[in-house]
């Protein structure tokens, strides 16, 4: 970022490349930029164009957290929001988190379900880590990881069908939900979607955790395709500009590698905390937030070149369209996890086996001292 990146407040990409910003001619320097409000731009024939190459089949990609708090859903609002903009309509686009800890709302299912984009998450997700779950499928009440994931990856393949781009969004940091055997690689895996991590913004502990996160689901044959970091400050020493300019130095030092970095976004002082707030949050407010995210995300991330990268992964390539039989033989990471449940359920069909009921485990782990989920 030397030159004349260093202290601007939004940059431009096209195709996946930084360019300078648009001409007083109407930028015809390149392709016409969207104005999404709050100053963000982007190139929405890029975006719309790798789309297009992807020839009908479904681009997905997970969104995972190097640490949990790390603004993933955020992300996956930004990227919606651009397709949204870039022409794709409601009906080709899908979110879906198929294992979570929380079943709040956010800003994420409102600007949805505003949208009329399907939305899956909370209580409906495939796989709820609730309080007392994880004591209860140790003890062999609910099922196997393999039992999990093919309802995971079912519900997943469901969505994808007739739509061009599903966003998967991860729950916590990669490793959560190993003890079950369903961790954010396993359900990565079983949605065949490549990898967007999200991290923390910085310089030798934002590289250090990318690359350990992408050892982690490397070791179980996932690809990622790269990093967005988030949560940047705007002045002082860890200036996201500044970490910015070292990022990408340090990207161009290590060419060899196939994951590619997509952009440091800034913190945004507007959207910090509202998780908490949502609630008492106005419809009317919660619109021009979801804006704000929108725009805001748009300005600093290279969403053509992450969509783009997608397209090409072979994950997505080599997916066709599920099929009534390809759903029957869903991909499902093949694990055994016998050690980890005694109730071996694998050789049966999943509509046999019935868990233990929600509210007989989370009750008897609210009665023993249960504080959260899992």
């Amino acid at each position: 970022m030397d030159g004349p990146w260093r202290n601007q407040d939004v940059r431009y990409f096209y195709n996946g490349r930084l360019v300078p910003p648009p001409t007083d001619n109407g930028g015809a320097n390149h392709a016409p930029f969207i104005d999404l409000g709050g100053g963000g731009r982007f190139d929405p024939k890029a975006l719309a164009s790798v789309v297009d190459a992807a020839d009908g089949r479904c681009i997905r990609i997970f969104v995972a957290g190097a640490v949990t708090h790390v603004g993933k859903t955020t992300v996956c609002l930004g990227i919606l929001a651009a397709l949204r903009a870039a022409g794709l309509k409601s009906s080709e686009l899908a979110y879906v988190k198929p294992a979570t800890q929380c079943e709040a709302p956010d800003l994420l299912k409102k600007w949805c379900d505003a949208e009329g984009i399907e939305y899956v998450s909370g209580e409906e997700a495939p796989l709820v880590f609730y309080s007392g779950f994880t004591r209860s499928f140790l003890s062999g009440e609910q099922g196997t990881s393999e039992s999990w994931l093919k309802r995971i990856s079912e519900k997943v393949n469901e969505m994808a069908r007739g739509r061009r781009v599903l966003i998967v969004d991860g729950v916590g940091f990669p490793a959560v939900g190993s003890i079950v055997g369903v961790d954010n690689a396993d359900v990565a895996k079983a949605a065949r979607a490549p990898v967007l991590l999200v991290c923390k913004s910085g310089v030798g502990g934002a590289i250090d955790s990318f690359n350990l996160n992408c050892c982690y689901f490397a070791s179980k044959g996932v690809p990622v395709l790269g990093a967005v970091f988030n949560l940047g400050a705007a002045e002082g020493f860890y200036a996201w500009d500044k970490c910015a300019e070292m990022i990408t130095r340090y990207f161009d030092l290590h060419v060899e590698r196939r994951e590619r970095y997509y952009g440091v976004v800034p913190m945004v002082a507007g959207l910090d905390g509202l998780r908490e707030r949502i609630g008492e949050t106005s419809e009317a407010s919660i619109r021009e937030l979801a804006t704000l995210n929108a725009s805001h995300f748009a300005a600093y991330a290279d969403i053509a070149g992450l969509v783009g990268d997608a397209a090409s992964d072979p994950w997505c390539r080599n997916g066709a369209p599920p099929t009534k039989r390809s759903l029957a033989a869903s991909p499902a990471a093949p694990r055994k996890a016998a050690a980890l449940s005694p109730s071996d359920d694998s050789a049966r069909p999943s509509a046999m086996f019935q868990p233990k009921s929600r509210e007989e485990v989370a009750a008897s782990a609210k009665k023993q001292g249960a504080r959260g989920g899992g």
